[in-house]
């Protein structure tokens, strides 16, 4: 992260030091400058450090509040006046989450928040409403709720601490460059023509697809239980949406070490921005990137068809054909063979993926299907396959009319599901407070994912066994990242270079299933 000025740190600490000499120290935390919160209300300026804050004593829980980093255009780190709570045992290490403080943000830590439950493993030296915080543009007032176990504070001020959170994000970046193993631009016909071809080879043979009625792959993925699903919602051509994603987390460490799966959910392509929805590039070196991923983790990452992953007339966006002119611009620059080859990729994708504990699809949960046997042989249920994959307007009226709890409900024990199992969905959500109210209220097991947004990239994924929804600030990461990749490829002899993205043996999953589950 950027320096905020030597000047700002020190008088953060000045403030900081000034308070405790008129408080209690803490012996609790083994830092110098220590705070024991009293009953008053303490009002600090918006922190410029990490602060520790340590939740009920020597038995109590740690956690760090950190201000989150975010990358501009030049690669640079700043604050932009948000900050993350983590869990610093976990944070940097797991797939986790946060929660995140922004301004005019008021948070009651404690274990009656079940947000936090779900985030935090908090002891029972933790009160259910133990510490307030509530930040504003020029404080952070911090409340202590305990009545008996207390707080103590105290800021991070090691320089390894204070760079902790930039310098992870930068390594996660380097990271990516190892996997992609070089810039994400424009390829010539031939190379262009000889990836497509390698993922449909891939998709022939696709781990975890259940065989159709011919022999072939089907409509239906069968993932492992075990591994921890990240979820992206439509893309809509937004590379650096999906990058964020990759270098956030520990998403990219899981994909590698094979404890996690990827499942994009469709709709990767056409920029939903009016005044782009004709422009096609950005699109193009989006399934690249994508097709990279699936060579580099053929067994770890998945793509649903999406109501966008046509060449269909029929699909438009601000009064223009995106269907017929993506299918063109594939025709113009990279010939009628790369074309054809998407024809046949996108005839390959499978529309549902599920576990015992999630069924995902693009836009419609299979309502109507009779058992798995249905997904499996999606070729012969084309309305069904049509509802999985298109995204219709809330008013427009489907085959299977409107859908709510009761049929949801129905549908998963009708198809062997537990009962707390969910359906993820990608699609924009619902954009009026009406819809957004319904879906919360009566259909609790549906989960909706939007990578999209132009401010914040969406994902869903799991911690403590329970679906999370996580969001990031977007950031413009492919010139960051081409810059990097582009670096550190000519920092290398020529017998180092960035490995290819393709690995020629991949490993075969050893628990794929052979059978639907029943």
């Amino acid at each position: 992260m950027s320096d905020p000025g030597h000047a700002k740190r020190k008088g953060f600490l000045r403030h900081f030091r000034g308070l405790v000499h008129r408080a209690d120290p803490c012996a609790d935390l083994d830092l110098r400058g220590s705070l024991r919160l009293g009953r008053s209300t303490l009002k600090l300026p918006p922190p410029a450090l990490p602060l520790q804050i340590l939740l009920g004593g020597e038995q109590g829980y740690r956690l760090h509040l950190y201000p989150e980093p975010v990358l501009d255009a030049e690669g640079r780190f700043e604050h932009r006046g948000s900050y993350l709570l983590i869990d610093p045992m976990t944070y940097f290490s797991d797939i986790s989450g946060f929660i995140r403080l922004s301004e005019g943000d008021t948070l009651t830590l404690g274990r009656d928040d079940p947000t936090q439950r779900l985030l935090l493993r908090y002891p029972r030296a933790v009160e259910p409403r133990h510490l307030r915080l509530k930040l504003s543009s020029d404080a952070l007032a911090i409340k202590n709720k305990s009545t008996s176990a207390g707080v103590c504070i105290a800021p991070l001020t090691a320089t390894d601490l204070i760079e902790r959170m930039s310098r992870w994000r930068s390594l996660n970046l380097a990271r990516l460059v190892r996997v992609l193993g070089g810039p994400i631009e424009p390829l010539a016909r031939a190379p262009a023509l000889d990836l497509i071809e390698q993922v449909i080879a891939v998709m022939d043979q696709e781990p975890y697809r259940a065989l159709n009625h011919l022999g072939q792959p089907g409509g239906l993925l069968i993932l492992p239980d075990r591994a921890t699903p990240v979820f992206v919602g439509d893309l809509r051509a937004r590379i650096d949406n999906l990058l964020v994603i990759l270098t956030q987390n520990a998403f990219l460490q899981a994909l590698e070490e094979g404890s996690a799966i990827l499942i994009i959910l469709g709709s990767a392509v056409h920029p939903d921005r009016p005044e782009h929805a004709a422009e096609m590039d950005s699109s193009v070196l989006m399934m690249d990137l994508i097709f990279r991923l699936k060579l580099r983790f053929p067994e770890r990452v998945f793509y649903l068809r999406g109501h966008h992953d046509s060449f269909s007339e029929a699909i438009s966006h601000a009064g223009l054909p995106q269907g017929s002119l993506w299918e063109d611009a594939l025709h113009q620059t990279r010939g009628p063979g790369y074309r054809d080859a998407m024809q046949r990729f996108y005839a390959r994708l499978p529309l549902v993926a599920v576990t015992s504990r999630y069924l995902a699809a693009h836009a419609a949960p299979p309502i109507d299907a009779e058992g798995w046997q249905t997904l499996v042989d999606i070729d012969r249920h084309p309305e069904l396959a049509d509802r999985l994959a298109r995204v219709r307007h809330p008013s427009e009226p489907t085959p299977s009319g409107t859908y709510g709890r009761r049929d949801l409900n129905r549908m998963l024990r009708r198809l062997g599901l537990g009962e707390n199992a969910v359906c993820v969905l990608g699609g924009r959500p619902p954009h009026s407070a009406e819809h957004r109210a319904r879906d919360s209220e009566e259909i609790e097991q549906l989960r909706r994912v939007f990578s999209a947004d132009p401010h914040w990239v969406g994902t869903l994924t799991r911690a403590h066994k329970r679906l999370l929804p996580l969001r990031y600030p977007a950031e413009p990461l492919l010139e960051v990242y081409n810059r990097l990749a582009r670096t550190a490829g000519d920092g290398l002899p020529p017998n180092r270079q960035l490995t290819s993205p393709v690995d020629p043996t991949p490993t075969q999953p050893k628990d794929a299933p052979h059978e639907v589950p029943r």
